[in-house]
């Protein structure tokens, strides 16, 4: 007589099928425990670039005239080319642009001209009106500073938002509804893509790029380079 098929226990069926379920249990925990972190990560560096864009730069609070400092008449003359954005330019303005100020400004021998040369896009655009907005109100270097300060905390899609531009402007004690009204307007846009325009005729492919007395020098070079070059000028024209 045949045997018929022994059917499993029922405990043993319900335990196989609680093995099952509790296999894939933990992953869930993992993911939201994971999605978390990453949560937090992106809070804190939205919160770190919140404080770096509204954390005070030292500015002089002197005003000058233009994008220029040092007499017309200097015998040598520096003229860059730069874009905000850039981080080259930046590692210039904070370091050799301000020891090449400190040292030959009250001189007279030294006359320095900021131009834009724009390498990353339509926002780098926008800070450079609004630098130029701040020149229209003689603070061209203090914005200068703010800017090249703020560049490269964050997205410079937020960095150099029309918002954050006229916010930098309030810090530094400009008269807010002048220079909103022409950051809003693009008063000095066309200005600023003539200067481009002047740049690539001239030769600039890259930024920084300077010329002194005419002679080009590409890059942040180090600060003794520069002032060796400044004072072979000097001594060329007998000065």
């Amino acid at each position: 007589m045949a045997k018929r098929a022994q059917m499993p226990k029922a405990s043993s069926v319900g335990q196989k099928a609680r093995t099952v379920a509790r296999r894939p249990s933990g992953a869930p925990v993992v993911l939201w425990v994971v999605i978390g972190a990453v949560v937090l990560v992106v809070i804190g560096v939205i919160l770190l670039q919140m404080q770096s864009l509204n954390r005070p730069v030292a500015t002089s609070g002197r005003l000058t005239e233009g994008t220029s400092w040092g007499p017309a008449d200097a015998p040598v003359k520096i003229v860059e080319y730069a874009d905000f954005g850039c981080t080259y330019c930046r590692l210039f303005a904070l370091n050799q642009g301000k020891l090449l100020r400190e040292e030959y400004e009250k001189t007279g021998k030294v006359r320095f001209d900021y131009k834009s040369f724009i390498i990353e896009g339509p926002n780098t655009r926008e800070a450079a009106n609004a630098a130029y907005c701040a020149a229209d109100q003689g603070r061209f270097w203090d914005y200068y500073e703010v800017l090249f300060n703020r560049s490269g905390t964050g997205p410079v899609e937020s960095v150099f938002s029309r918002t954050a531009l006229k916010n930098y402007a309030a810090q530094i004690g400009l008269d807010t509804a002048q220079f909103g009204r022409c950051v809003d307007s693009g008063q000095h846009i066309p200005d600023v893509q003539a200067q481009h325009t002047e740049g690539a005729r001239l030769g600039v492919q890259a930024t920084p790029t300077f010329f002194i007395n005419g002679q080009i020098v590409q890059g942040a070079a180090p600060y003794e380079e520069f002032k060796a070059m400044i004072e072979a000028t000097l001594k060329s024209v007998g000065s």
